[in-house]
C-alpha cells in the first residue's frame, strides 16, 4: 500500500507499512555524474511528476564488504531515506543518522540503519543519508588541478551538508519538526558530525548530535591531502597539468587505485610525539571557509557550545578490526598463542614511537586486572581502541565542558557477541535490530541484548526530545564535567560511573 505526501520539492509517493511510513531512496540533490563528478553538489531541483520512493537508492562507489550488505553501487548515489509514524502536522524530533564505514564503505540503506523501530517507539522522525566517499568524496585535487576544472574540495561532508538543507526544507511534510533536528552517527558518521560542528555552514541546520565512536581529529592538512591526491594521480597514470582522465575513469578504477592510498600514512598527533595513522587517508580536509579549523580546536573554542552532544565509545572497539581479513598477519586473537611480550611492544612503538614499553606494560597491568583470562591480543585491541576512539572521544567531552553543561558521555560494554564489545556492537542496541543477524553477530543472541536495547533507544529518543538522556531506566544522567567525569555504561546491569579511564588518562597526555 502507498501514501502520498506533497512537500516543497514536488510530490512524493511511499510505502504504507503497519504502523509508520517509510520512503525510500529520495534524491535530495542534482546527482554528482559525468562533469559534475569532482564538484559540489547543486540543489535539487523540483520533481516534474509525482516520485516514487519505494526501493531504496544506489550505495556510493566502494569496495563491498559481506558483512555491510551492499550490491548495488553507482555515483548516482545521493538518496535519504524517512521513517515516520505519519505525515500529519504533529512536529516531531527528527534524528538524523550519518553511516560510519572509515569514509571509504557505507550506506544509509543497510538492513542495521533500518529507523523503523525508533520511529515507532520514539514518535519521532528517522532520516538516513547517503554521500560521496573515498576518492570520489574526500580526495583533494585543489593544490593540484587549475582552478578552470571547477574542482570542489570536501564534496563527501558539501553532500551532507545538501542533505541536511533539504531535510530543514522538507522534513515538516513528514511530520518532523525542522528546528528540532538530532544529528547521530557512528564512527566516520560520527566523525563527520565532528567536523560539522567546525563547520560554519552548518550553522542553524541541527540542534544536538549524538556521536558514537568518533573523533575530532580525524582531518587532514593541505600539505596531507595533496600529497595523497599527488600519489592517486601517480597510481591512476594522470598529469595534473592535463586531467582529463580523471572524469573518464570507472569507479572500478578508482576503487582499485583508491587501495593504494590506503597504506600511505600520516601523523595524526597534535604534539610533538608522532601517532601513526594508515588505512584511513581518504578524509576531510581543514581548508577554506567549509572547515576553516580542525574540528576539536572549535569545540575548544567553543564554536559548538550551543549544541548539546553525547559522545561515547565500545569498551573493545579494535576487536572488529582484529576480525578483518589481513589482521592475521598482523595479530589476532587466532594466533595470539604464537606473540610474544616483545611482538607487542613492537606494535605499540609502531603506532606512537617511543612509548611502546611503557604502553604495553600499563595496559597489560591494566587489562589483566580488569578481565579473567586476558590475552596479548585483548592487551593490543585496548591500546589501539585507546588510540583510535576512546581517548579522542575524551578530548571532545573535555573541550565541550569547558564551555557547557550539556555533554554526556557513554561506553558500551555488553560483550555477548562473537566479537565481544566491539566497534558497532552498539548500532544494533541503539535501533533496536539485535535479532537480525548483522545484530545477532555483533550482540549476540542473550535475551538480554533486546532488553538493553529499549533501555539505549529510550535514552537516544529522551536525548532527541529535550537534550538530557536521562530516563525512568537509566535515573539520572549527570553530565561530564572536569570534576566529575560522568560516564553512563551499558551492560547487564547499566550504571553511571565516575572516570573509568582513568588508569590510562595519563598516557595519552601530551600525545593525542
Amino acid at each position: 500500500m502507498s501514501v502520498s505526501v506533497n512537500t516543497p520539492c514536488g510530490e512524493i509517493i511511499g510505502l504504507q507499512r503497519e504502523g509508520y511510513q517509510e520512503f525510500r531512496g529520495i534524491p535530495y540533490a542534482e546527482q554528482p555524474i559525468g562533469v559534475a563528478r569532482f564538484k559540489a553538489p547543486e540543489p535539487l531541483l523540483p520533481f516534474d511528476e509525482p516520485f516514487k520512493a519505494d526501493r531504496f537508492g544506489d550505495s556510493a562507489p566502494q569496495d563491498r564488504i559481506p558483512l555491510f550488505g551492499i550490491t548495488q553501487t553507482s555515483e548516482d548515489c545521493l538518496y535519504l531515506n524517512i521513517w515516520t509514524p505519519a505525515c500529519d502536522s504533529k512536529k516531531r524530533p527528527v534524528m538524523v543518522w550519518i553511516h560510519g564505514g572509515g569514509f571509504l564503505t557505507g550506506s544509509g540503506s543497510q538492513l542495521i540503519y533500518n529507523g523503523r523501530n525508533l520511529a515507532v517507539s520514539g514518535d519521532v522522525v528517522v532520516v538516513s543519508i547517503n554521500y560521496r566517499l573515498g576518492v570520489l568524496g574526500f580526495l583533494y585535487l585543489n593544490d593540484l588541478i587549475a582552478e578552470e576544472h571547477n574542482i570542489s574540495a570536501n564534496n563527501g561532508l558539501l553532500d551532507q551538508l545538501e542533505a541536511l538543507r533539504w531535510i530543514k526544507n522538507n522534513i515538516a511534510s513528514f511530520g518532523g519538526d525542522p528546528e528540532d533536528i538530532t544529528l547521530f552517527g557512528e564512527s566516520a558518521g560520527a566523525m563527520s558530525i565532528a567536523t560539522l560542528l567546525a563547520c560554519p555552514a552548518a550553522k542553524g541546520l541541527f540542534k544536538r548530535a549524538i556521536l558514537q565512536s568518533g573523533a575530532a581529529d580525524q582531518v587532514l592538512t593541505r600539505s596531507e591531502a595533496t600529497d595523497i591526491a599527488r600519489r592517486f594521480l601517480e597510481v591512476t597514470d594522470i598529469d595534473p597539468s592535463a586531467p582529463e582522465k580523471l572524469w573518464q575513469l570507472s569507479p572500478d578504477q578508482i576503487i582499485k587505485a583508491q587501495r593504494q592510498l590506503t597504506k600511505l600514512s600520516f601523523n595524526r598527533g597534535r604534539y610533538s610525539q608522532e601517532v601513526r595513522q594508515t588505512g584511513m587517508v581518504l578524509l576531510p580536509v581543514v581548508e577554506g571557509n567549509i572547515i576553516p579549523q580542525t574540528p576539536l580546536a572549535a569545540i575548544q573554542s567553543g564554536e559548538a557550545k550551543d549544541i548539546p552532544l553525547m559522545v561515547g565509545c565500545t569498551r573493545d572497539e579494535w576487536n572488529l578490526f582484529l576480525s578483518l581479513p589481513g589482521a592475521e598477519d598482523l595479530f589476532s586473537p587466532t594466533n595470539v598463542n604464537e606473540v610474544e611480550k616483545s611482538d607487542l611492544i613492537d606494535l605499540l612503538e609502531k603506532s606512537v614511537p617511543g612509548i611502546g614499553e611503557r604502553a604495553a606494560n600499563l595496559y597489560e597491568k591494566m587489562i589483566q586486572t580488569s578481565r579473567q583470562n586476558a590475552t596479548l591480543a585483548d592487551v593490543y585491541s585496548a591500546f589501539e581502541g585507546d588510540r583510535m576512539f576512546r581517548i579522542p572521544t575524551l578530548r571532545i567531552a573535555e573541550a565541550h565542558s569547558e564551555h557547557t553543561q550539556n555533554i554526556y558521555m557513554f561506553q558500551f560494554n555488553w560483550d555477548k557477541g562473537s566479537l565481544g564489545a566491539c566497534h558497532a556492537s552498539d548500532i544494533p542496541l541503539v535501533f533496536g535490530c539485535t535479532e537480525n543477524p548483522a545484530g545477532q553477530y555483533l550482540c549476540g543472541t542473550d535475551p538480554g541484548a533486546g532488553k538493553l536495547s529499549i533501555l539505549v533507544q529510550n535514552c537516544w529518543i529522551a536525548f532527541a526530545r529535550s537534550s538530557d538522556p536521562s530516563t525512568d531506566g537509566v535515573g539520572k544522567w549527570h553530565p561530564f564535567e572536569e570534576e566529575n567525569r560522568h560516564v553512563m555504561c551499558f551492560d547487564d546491569t547499566t550504571a553511571l560511573h565516575s572516570d573509568p579511564f582513568d588508569c590510562a588518562v595519563e598516557l595519552w597526555e601530551g600525545v593525542l
